[in-house]
């Protein structure tokens, strides 16, 4: 059998959930010469816990297929090799992949402690143009309290159209009390397409007394099933003077689904 019915048949167990399967298939169907195989029996290996994974995609970078450099980079993290991994990447830079200039920075800023490292990948991926520079290198700078610097990296990006860039310029107005500029950005990247946006101006609009713009803002939250949206209705529910049998209803329905968390005698009370 050739390796693109190999690959045809891996493709198809895939999409069928026999992974196992698909792992033998495509490493038969790379065997066979076909591009991208190995690489993504490693995928599957990786993602299903074998441990020979990180031998199968070392040979797929060696075979010369370099998105095999995304999964391995996340395998030695995951298994606590976050400066292998770092390693990877700046051999993979210098051989003219700038694309690992952010990947390099977020390692060096949350795996390894690194700040001052970190800082200089992420100026090199802001001048290689990564889109998602900005953002990655702005939340950086909020950690240290570089708050000035980090809306000077937020603010083109947002006004260029940058949904994410917008939800993040407008949550940190809103931690620097500019609350009215905060909402119209959040505001702005709901209306791109950023639902999760949604909590941030639900509350931010209770909490500037906006009650009709943050129940609509609210039930979309719900609607969408994002993080933190029953616990912010409990909370919109007792700012309109709801009967406190339904705010402790939506208060129990906040718990229940991990937006909140109560020690035994919360529990007791909610219960």
């Amino acid at each position: 059998m050739s390796g693109t019915n190999h690959l045809a048949q891996a493709d198809r167990a895939v999409r069928e959930g026999r992974m196992d399967v698909a792992v033998e298939l495509y490493l038969a169907a790379a065997d066979a010469g076909a591009p991208d195989a190995r690489r993504k029996a490693g995928e599957l290996m990786f993602a299903g816990g074998d441990e020979t994974a990180e031998a199968v995609l070392r040979q797929a970078l060696a075979e010369g297929d370099t998105e095999a450099v995304d999964a391995l980079s996340e395998l030695l993290e995951v298994t606590g090799r976050a400066e292998a991994a770092v390693d990877l990447l700046i051999d993979r830079h210098r051989l003219g992949e700038t694309r690992w200039a952010l990947p390099i920075a977020n390692l060096l800023a949350d795996a390894l402690d690194e700040p001052a490292a970190a800082e200089r990948w992420y100026v090199s991926a802001i001048e290689t143009g990564d889109p998602d520079a900005p953002n990655d290198f702005a939340a950086f700078l909020q950690d240290f309290d570089r708050a000035a610097e980090a809306e000077a990296l937020l603010r083109p990006a947002a006004e260029a159209g940058d949904a994410f860039a917008m939800a993040n310029l407008g949550r940190l107005l809103l931690n620097g009390d500019a609350v009215d500029d905060g909402i119209a950005w959040l505001t702005r990247a709901v209306e791109a397409g950023q639902e999760d946006a949604l909590v941030d101006l639900g509350d931010a609009e209770l909490d500037a007394g906006r009650t009709e713009d943050a129940r609509e803002h609210i039930r979309r939250a719900l609607d969408a099933d994002l993080a933190g949206s029953r616990l912010l209705y409990a909370h919109l529910l007792d700012r309109e003077g709801a009967a406190t049998s339904e705010v402790e209803a939506a208060y129990r329905a906040a718990v229940e689904a991990g937006d909140v968390e109560v020690d035994g005698g919360d529990a007791e009370d909610l219960g």
